[in-house]
């Protein structure tokens, strides 16, 4: 892998900082600690001393505001048992403070990048929401397809656009916020139904069995669902979501792809409105 990556080094010293730099693809900055981590942070790469730190605390501190990073962790001899810990709670790789060190950092970020983007490109499941995630439900949405041509009958696709989250910038929020939007869905669908979060904002319900008679049970039974999850909220502001459906005709020849874009840009036109 030869693409440029951004780095962010947290508790480890200047001499970290030169080794990488030494790499022109590589931009690299360093902090001193994690309270120094400012959300939202975009880098490759964040490689952090786990060296005096509880490796849970820490790992979950750098998720919190970096949580599509690679995460590289250093300790010493020592520390091999935090190590193990950090690795296990989802961090990418490990590395000593020893004398190899210096050889293997650049080596051991681009690995843990490269093996971080494998995982999320192969991943079939939401990491938030617990969802399948498009490349989950594409499959299972493109048979239903098939299956509509061979049977005649209309297949029925529910949207649900959380409409903060453009402007939300702490992840925290952010995730908290689809995972509110999951919990509506998933009380209205019924079990035979396929729920996924097909966009950052946006949650798909693929119906199955009487479309007609299930679409208009499912959104009765959104409305029903956002005024009691608002009613029961902490804060004042309510949930904003937009709700839209779309319709498959057997034998139309129109794809997944185009019934997903024509519904966000269906969604983004209602939110503008």
């Amino acid at each position: 892998m030869t693409r440029s990556l951004s780095v962010l080094l947290v508790g480890l010293p200047e001499a970290a900082e030169r080794t990488l730099s030494q790499d022109d693809d590589v931009a690299v900055r360093r902090v001193a600690s994690v309270a120094d981590l400012d959300a939202p942070l975009t880098d490759d790469a964040v490689v952090i001393a786990l060296s005096g730190s509880a490796p849970l605390e820490t790992l979950r501190a750098v998720r919190a505001v970096a949580p599509d990073a690679a995460v590289v962790v250093v300790t010493d001899a020592a520390g091999a048992a935090d190590a193990a810990v950090a690795l296990h709670a989802g961090a990418d790789d490990h590395l000593l403070d020893d004398a190899t060190f210096d050889l293997l950092l650049p080596r051991s970020v681009r690995y843990a990048t490269s093996l971080r983007r494998l995982r999320r490109e192969l991943a079939t499941t939401d990491e938030v929401t617990g969802l399948p995630n498009l490349r989950g439900f594409a499959p299972i949405a493109e048979h239903h397809l098939r299956m509509a041509d061979r049977l005649q009958v209309p297949v029925v696709f529910v949207f649900v656009r959380f409409d903060e989250q453009a402007q939300v910038q702490d992840h925290v929020e952010s995730d908290a916020l689809a995972r509110d939007a999951a919990q509506i869905v998933l009380e209205a669908v019924r079990d035979a139904d396929v729920p996924a979060r097909v966009a950052p904002d946006t949650l798909c319900v693929l119906l199955t069995g009487d479309a007609a008679g299930a679409e208009t049970l499912v959104l009765s039974r959104l409305v029903e669902a956002i005024a009691l999850h608002d009613a029961a909220r902490e804060r004042s502001r309510s949930l904003a979501l937009s709700v839209g459906t779309a319709r498959y005709e057997p034998g139309s020849g129109t794809g997944l792809a185009e019934i997903l874009e024509d519904a966000a840009r269906g969604l983004a036109a209602r939110t503008t409105s």
